[in-house]
């Protein structure tokens, strides 16, 4: 049993470690991005656009921020004319409602050189998928490709005129990707998402651009698609059987893709493309609580894996998914197992008897083995953040956009040290969302929290008392009945027992402040600017003129 569950974990961890090890030497040679998926240089286009927002109950004056920021990066770069933009609303809350519409008249007052238009459904079915599929209905015809952004995307101008570029230029391509990258971090734990967006991000994107190739995915946002094969193939279906894993796909931006790449169509992942940002989960809580909206969206995805006609890659990229999240109840099914088998060996009887002829009992021991299984595991998932760094600091001028060769190595040992405690944390969350999903406990598509004064201890510890009380059991069950294997599951306790407190101070605006004045987590927004971002930080806070888009070169945005 033990064999059996680590070969299926040691497939999962290598293909990560592959395709990093792929996107690694690409980065590392240079290589080129077939035409496909380079980024060409700006050209003027016929073709219409639309910026579709889908919302639900969101803070209106960031959504609003936002998009004045991309109107104004999009008039800078002589790109405003050939996009309209739409803000889809699902919203259910009158103040949301009310919020939503005054904000839409003040874009409208203050760009009055753009088409911006606002639209509420009463009733939100199919949620995000169910939106942008209204809006397909009704206006679908009128554009040649539309642009889907999140209530948190952030996208420059550049950028979005690179990609319609790219659409024009490639008429079998259907849906381009563009890695989206964090920033706006504030906690401690946002700081850390972002960091390892930044740093270990690229080399993953470059390994699986061109390892999918035409086959890549869709992320759900930062991204651009042609609207007629759109319309035409990629009408959701209701999966058989009850919620939650039957009914409305939560997780549609795979299966589209998959129905895109069915029907013919490319489907790519464009990691030249810069000037593509949203927001991270401000804490470990919020991350969890969207963690089990997506651990069911893509457990559903396991009963599309047999669907016809979908292609090999397709059915890959649903069974990855669908692993990402059945990994944690195999990781914890083997150290069950691993326990259990010392345990074993610790109590067999030293003698039993034939008849009354005594016969040794030499139990064969496989502890060497599965621990060097581990350690080869714990190396393929720790390499491919070595690689990025090493990439990373190849050059002086990489390294001083993150602060420094030391701040760059400070922040990699930090984050590696937190992963490793929080590791064991989302191990066992995500194998309490797979037991609810498959005892039929259900979740819905609720409002994404985008900003966040931290979280109490008291609120911390009400949360992860079971992590904690998991912890100690165990851990004292192992000092008392196996105290050689309490060490080895010492690393694995440690996280669990301190989760609460983990989640308390990582939760802390004024530690992520901290770190940021001792050049801890530093990326290239912070440390050369981003003026889209700034231009954001302004509206919001109601100063005045903006410094200019144009400010912030697409060479400096390179990590």
């Amino acid at each position: 049993m033990l064999l059996a569950v680590f070969a299926v974990l040691f497939v999962w961890v290598a293909i990560s470690f592959w395709i990093a090890c792929l996107g690694a030497h690409s980065l590392w040679r240079g290589i080129g991005q077939p035409p496909e998926v380079s980024a060409p240089a700006l050209s003027p286009s016929s073709s219409r656009t639309a910026l579709v927002v889908p919302i639900f109950n969101e803070d209106a004056a960031h959504v609003s921020a936002r998009l004045q920021a991309m109107l104004d990066s999009l008039r800078e770069d002589g790109l405003l004319g050939q996009f309209d933009v739409f803000i889809l609303s699902d919203s259910n809350d009158p103040n949301c409602w009310a919020a939503e519409v005054n904000a839409w008249r003040a874009l409208r007052t203050t760009n009055n050189d753009a088409r911006i238009y606002y639209r509420r459904r009463e009733r939100n079915t199919g949620h995000k998928s169910g939106n942008i599929a209204a809006f397909c209905q009704d206006w679908g015809a009128l554009y040649d490709y539309m642009v889907v952004l999140d209530a948190d995307s952030l996208m420059t101008g550049q950028a979005l005129g690179r990609l319609v570029t790219m659409m024009d230029a490639n008429p079998r391509v259907a849906l381009i990707q563009a890695p989206p990258l964090l920033v706006g971090g504030e906690s401690l734990f946002a700081r850390m998402q972002q960091f390892a967006s930044w740093v270990y991000g690229p080399v993953y994107v470059e390994g699986l651009s061109r390892l999918a190739g035409e086959d890549s995915n869709y992320w759900g946002h930062n991204a651009i698609i042609r609207v007629k094969p759109f319309m035409e193939h990629c009408g959701l279906p209701l999966l058989p059987g009850r919620p939650p894993l039957g009914g409305e796909i939560l997780s549609h931006d795979f299966v589209e893709a998959a129905l895109l790449r069915r029907a013919g169509w490319e489907v790519r992942l464009a990691p030249d493309v810069l000037g593509s940002f949203e927001a991270s989960p401000p804490t470990l809580i919020d991350y969890l609580k969207r963690d089990r909206r997506w651990c069911q969206g893509n457990l559903q995805h396991i009963k599309l894996i047999f669907a016809q006609g979908l292609r090999t890659p397709s059915r890959l990229h649903f069974a990855l998914g669908a692993m990402s999240y059945l990994a944690s109840p195999l990781w914890l099914f083997a150290v069950l197992l691993f326990c259990a088998h010392a345990l074993r060996l610790q109590y067999a009887a030293p003698v039993t008897y034939h008849g009354r002829y005594p016969i040794l009992n030499w139990p064969i021991s496989h502890s060497v083995a599965f621990v060097s299984i581990a350690v080869a595991t714990l190396a393929m998932l720790f390499v491919p953040k070595v690689l990025s760094i090493i990439v990373l600091l190849r050059n002086e001028p990489g390294a001083r956009r993150y602060g420094g060769t030391r701040r760059v190595i400070g922040g990699f040992l930090i984050e590696s040290a937190l992963s490793v405690l929080l590791a064991p944390v989302f191990m066992l969350s995500h194998s309490w969302f797979v037991a609810n999903i498959l005892v039929g406990r259900t979740t819905q598509w609720g409002t994404q929290p985008r900003g966040s004064n931290g979280v109490s201890l008291r609120q911390a510890l009400a949360l992860f008392a079971p992590h904690t009380f998991a912890a100690l059991i165990v851990g004292f069950a192992l000092w008392l009945s196996l105290p050689g294997g309490f060490w080895w599951c010492l690393p694995l306790l440690v996280g669990p027992a301190m989760a609460a407190v983990l989640a308390w101070l990582t939760s802390k605006p004024s530690l992520g402040l901290r770190a940021r004045r001792r050049g801890l987590f530093l990326v290239p927004s912070e440390t050369q600017g981003l003026a889209i971002l700034e231009r954001v930080e302004i509206l919001l806070r109601g100063r005045g003129a903006a410094p200019s888009v144009a400010q912030a070169s697409q060479k400096n945005l390179a990590a």
